[in-house]
Parts: C-alpha cells; sequence; structure tokens
C-alpha cells in the first residue's frame, strides 16, 4: 500500500497544524503526518503554515515574535501556532513526522537535526524546498530528507545526488516520461494532490487520479483527507472529494 500523508494534519476536519488535526490523522491510520515548522525570534519552533498569525488575524511574523507572543494568539480553539514538541505528545511512534521546513537558515536545520536525537523512537522526514537546504542538512548527519522543490526538472537528479531521499512532485507537473526515467532510476516519488494548476486546493484530490498515479509507480500522497484517500487507493474508484 501507498504512503497516505495527512497534509498539515487531518486538515480536511479539524484545523491545520493542530493537536486534534493529529489526532485525526493518527485515528484514520495515516502513515506520516505533515506539520509546517518555523522558528520563533527567541529559537522555539512552531507549526504554522503561514509567515504570520493571520490564521489568529494577527498581521505579525512568527520569527520577529517570541514563543510567549505567538502562545496568546489561538484559532479554532487551539493555539494559532502550537509548539513543536506537543506534535510528539500527540503522534505515536507508529506514525511517521514530515517536517515541512519554513525556516531553512543553518541555524533553524541544525537545531531541527537535533529532534532526530532527542525523539529517536519517532521516524522523521525533514522536507526542505532547496537544494542548498538539502546540502546543509545532508552534511549534518542522517536523515531522511523529501525534497519539496519548486518542481523544476533539472533539480530532479540533483536533488538525490546531494543526499535527498524522496522527492516530491506537484500533481499537475507529474508527466509518464519524468516519473518513468527516475523511478527507472529507482528513485523514490510522492504527490502532493491538487494546487499548482490542477483547479483544485492543495491536498485536495480526484481518486481516480492518484489511482492512476499510484499505478504508474508514485508511493506517497499529501492529502486533505487520509481516510478517504486510504478507501480511494484501495480500490478502483473516481470521483473528486475535499
Amino acid at each position: 500500500m501507498p504512503a497516505i500523508i495527512a497534509h498539515r494534519g487531518y486538515s480536511a476536519a479539524y484545523r491545520e497544524n493542530s493537536p486534534t488535526a493529529w489526532q485525526g490523522a493518527t485515528e484514520a491510520e495515516a502513515d506520516v503526518i505533515e506539520i509546517d515548522v518555523r522558528r520563533s525570534a527567541d529559537g522555539i519552533f512552531v507549526c504554522c503554515h503561514d509567515a504570520d498569525l493571520k490564521i489568529a488575524g494577527h498581521s505579525g511574523l512568527i520569527k520577529h515574535m517570541t514563543v510567549a507572543e505567538i502562545s496568546a494568539f489561538s484559532a479554532g480553539g487551539h493555539p494559532a501556532a502550537p509548539r513543536l514538541e506537543e506534535a510528539f505528545c500527540v503522534i505515536s511512534p507508529a506514525t511517521a513526522i514530515l517536517f515541512d521546513v519554513k525556516d531553512e537558515s543553518h541555524i533553524a536545520l541544525l537545531e531541527l537535526h537535533k529532534y532526530r536525537h532527542l525523539f529517536p523512537e519517532h521516524r522523521l522526514v525533514f522536507g526542505l524546498h532547496s537544494l542548498e537546504a538539502v546540502r546543509t542538512l545532508r552534511s549534518l548527519g542522517d536523515a531522511e530528507i523529501l525534497g519539496l522543490l519548486n518542481g523544476d526538472e533539472a533539480e530532479d537528479e540533483v536533488f538525490f545526488e546531494v543526499g535527498g531521499n524522496i522527492l516530491r512532485l506537484w500533481e499537475s507537473m507529474i508527466t509518464d516520461k519524468r516519473t518513468s526515467i527516475l523511478l527507472d532510476r529507482g528513485y523514490e516519488l510522492w504527490m502532493t494532490s491538487g494546487g499548482w494548476g490542477t483547479g483544485r486546493e492543495v491536498g485536495e484530490f480526484d481518486a481516480g487520479n492518484i489511482r492512476s498515479h499510484l499505478d504508474a509507480g508514485i508511493s506517497g500522497f499529501l492529502v486533505n483527507d487520509p481516510k478517504v484517500a486510504r478507501v480511494a487507493l484501495g480500490s478502483c474508484g473516481s470521483g473528486s472529494t475535499k
């Protein structure tokens, strides 16, 4: 069976990057839970997709706020940007955690890499957006690295050459030629459903489409609804879901 990656947790049913979204994804039997990770002004990692706290109606940038200031804001009944450590209180070691690393500075990567030793019982995957960040993290030692690159095919091979493990492709950027070349060379590929010209929000999927990509060799799918995705990938049905 393919890996089902819960995009920002079970974000189809719960507020993204919240403890309930993580718990919901665990109960839905997601294989991996994706968490957006940022660093506060005082060096604490918090979980929030956006650079600011607009999810709580505040325009302040997380990187300019202390964790105490961030903790004062809530959204949907939960902290707007909970501390990363809270995820480890909710997510059992049976479920892997994917860090979507939003701060790729050297100090942030160095500190985030330490989580492999702080929580050795967990499988941690580091999602990085640039080849420079991949090189930096690989230089720090062992780490499982997912490439969240911008989709430039010229970077595909380079990503693996500099130490990447799994390459994420946007759904609309997948072609038979591209995947066949990479799969023939033994590389592992995941896909982010929706977004980028699909007419669907990031994480939304068409069941028939993801089933066809599974058949083509894609082994992991980032989706907002891990429960429905599991059913879709275990059957040959078609249709759309949000």
